[in-house]
């Protein structure tokens, strides 16, 4: 990697770094005891982490300056998968749970089986340890690998929700290709040409099946919610699980 090319690596991580902070200054705040006893309570909390990684989104320039109406078309069909796979960053296999700060409400197996069933939850469990041990390897690659998901144009395996029509989608094109170009040297330079290739593929591969699951992960949730709960909901979680 060029020295430019290092210069904009410390650039993107001091960018995920301030998303918290951000998120505090702009109010965003929970406590767990007050959030986390119903189905719509936990769903709402899952907002505190999207909030958090759009904030780190909108530090990188590519994406900011993107059509506003593109911005929002990539924030609903990417931002939820890329918000899980962000959790492996924080996972803690000793009391497994995904919590960032310790004001957020937790999120563990116990709760996703509660809303999901146990089906979906071992599948779901399954994909996640192979994230986990990518993050545990070199948790760069998942901080770079979430830059070029965020641009992904169309819903891979989500047969449910057709994509509407992109403003500007040569921009977004010239996005993702960049990041998943300055992705690949980044590895290729700390891990070789042979380990980079690997990894690519299985990554590639893994978020294939995941991007199903999350398909089904927004169904089961459908399935469960009153239209009560949907009327009540976070305005963002609405959009991420496309009930608007």
């Amino acid at each position: 990697m060029t020295t430019s090319d290092l210069k904009r690596l410390h650039q993107i991580q001091n960018a995920y770094d301030k998303r918290i902070e951000l998120a505090a200054q702009s109010g965003i705040n929970w406590t767990p005891s007050d959030c986390n006893s119903t189905l719509l309570q936990r769903i709402n909390a899952r907002s505190i982490s999207a909030l958090r990684l759009l904030l780190f989104f909108k530090q990188i320039p590519e994406f900011n300056q993107l059509n506003v109406e593109d911005k929002v078309i990539l924030t609903k069909f990417n931002l939820m998968p890329v918000v899980i796979i962000n959790g492996t960053l924080y996972y803690r296999p000793d009391i497994d749970q995904v919590i960032e700060t310790d004001g957020d409400v937790p999120w563990n197996t116990h709760t996703m089986e509660e809303i999901y069933g146990r089906e979906i939850c071992c599948q779901i469990k399954k994909n996640f340890e192979y994230f986990v041990q990518l993050a545990q390897y070199d948790q760069k690659i998942i901080l770079l690998a979430m830059i070029v998901l965020i641009f992904t144009r169309a819903p891979l395996t989500d047969v449910d929700s057709a994509e509407p029509l992109l403003k500007d989608p040569l921009a977004i094109y010239r996005a993702q290709s960049f990041f998943t170009e300055f992705l690949w040297k980044y590895m290729e330079t700390v891990h070789g040409l042979q380990k980079t290739a690997t990894i690519f593929q299985e990554f590639i591969s893994n978020f294939i099946i995941w991007k199903t699951l999350d398909s089904q992960i927004r169904r089961s949730i459908q399935r469960v919610l009153s239209p009560t709960d949907v009327n009540d909901m976070i305005p963002l979680m609405k959009s991420l699980l496309h009930l608007v």
